[in-house]
């Protein structure tokens, strides 16, 4: 006769044991992809970009200085960059040589400018600066693509040392804390031999996407220094996405094809939404899937032990 303890359990040890190692496999998967797909994602912040700062701070020298920056902001996608091209020529005043032009691109905005400030102060120099800053901005509502002009605050307390020509437009202009501000307390060493031009050309503004720019402050103040310092800010607002009614239409592609980096998807076909939703479904699809591996794994070690 039988008894309980007579039993074999042999043939139930694979099963309980891959089961068990199955449930802890899966719950440290959900784990892990929960963890993944509801992250938040931290975009970088916007940065300063400076030239020319501080620099060639000896007699007779000349600084000529030119940045760039072209700013993409997609409301529409959420995607920043920005482009900023550079030039330097340097050397002796009116012998200065120049290096070649440099480019570089960030995957976020370029949101302030710093250009030749405190810059060629040993007397005798010429200090030659421009700034053009574009701000391509798309997907906006139509009520915020009324930019202002920008505010400017340029040559204050310059050209105080006599002999020194003051030539600034818009002048006066002392609005503080402005979104374009330069050649103040510069050239105040007297007698530079083409004085002080700082021009503001038109510019504009936008809530959407502030950007300062600062150049030829406390700059060429030795005796016999010249400033001349040019800014340009540009907003420019273009459209979003096509509708469905304005898209072209083109081929059909072959249903098991997938776009992985489309800006309107997540992957898979999903609608995009900032990568939120897109990758919640696509991560907790992949965890079935492992999940179902590993069980069908377990039932295998069952049917071998079963035989043994």
């Amino acid at each position: 006769m039988l008894t309980a303890s007579s039993i074999p359990v042999r043939a139930r040890t694979p099963l309980l044991s891959s089961l068990a190692r199955a449930s802890v496999l899966v719950a440290a998967l959900a784990i892990a992809v929960v963890g993944l797909t509801l992250a938040p994602s931290e975009k970088a912040s916007a940065q300063d970009f400076a030239q020319c700062d501080s620099v060639n701070n000896t007699p007779g020298l000349e600084l000529i200085c030119d940045v760039t920056v072209e700013n993409n902001l997609n409301l529409t996608t959420g995607v920043d960059s920005s482009t900023v091209t550079t030039t330097v020529c340097e050397g002796a005043n009116g012998a200065s040589k120049c290096g070649p032009a440099s480019t570089e691109s960030f995957d976020t905005l370029t949101s302030n400018v710093s250009q030749c400030n405190y810059a060629l102060n040993g007397g005798g120099g010429n200090l030659d600066c421009t700034v053009t800053v574009v701000n391509n901005i798309t997907g906006a509502a139509e009520k915020d693509q009324a930019p202002t002009g920008a505010t400017v605050n340029q040559c204050v307390g310059s050209a105080t040392g006599g002999g020194t020509a003051m030539i600034c437009d818009p002048f006066p202009a002392a609005t503080s804390s402005a979104t374009i501000t330069q050649c103040n307390d510069s050239a105040i060493g007297g007698g530079g031999a083409t004085g002080v031009i700082c021009t503001v050309h038109p510019s504009t503004q936008s809530a959407l996407l502030p950007v300062t720019i600062n150049q030829c402050n406390n700059s060429a103040n030795g005796g016999g220094a010249s400033v001349t310092c040019d800014a340009t800010l540009t907003n420019n607002f273009l459209s979003g996405a096509a509708t469905p009614e304005e898209t072209t239409p083109v081929a059909p592609v072959a249903p098991l094809k997938n776009t992985l980096h489309d800006s309107l998807t997540d992957g898979f076909g999903l609608p995009g939404t900032n990568g939120s939703q897109g990758t919640f479904l696509l991560g907790g699809g992949v965890l079935m899937l492992l999940a179902g591996g590993l069980l069908t794994a377990a039932f295998a070690t069952r049917k071998a032990g079963a035989r043994r």
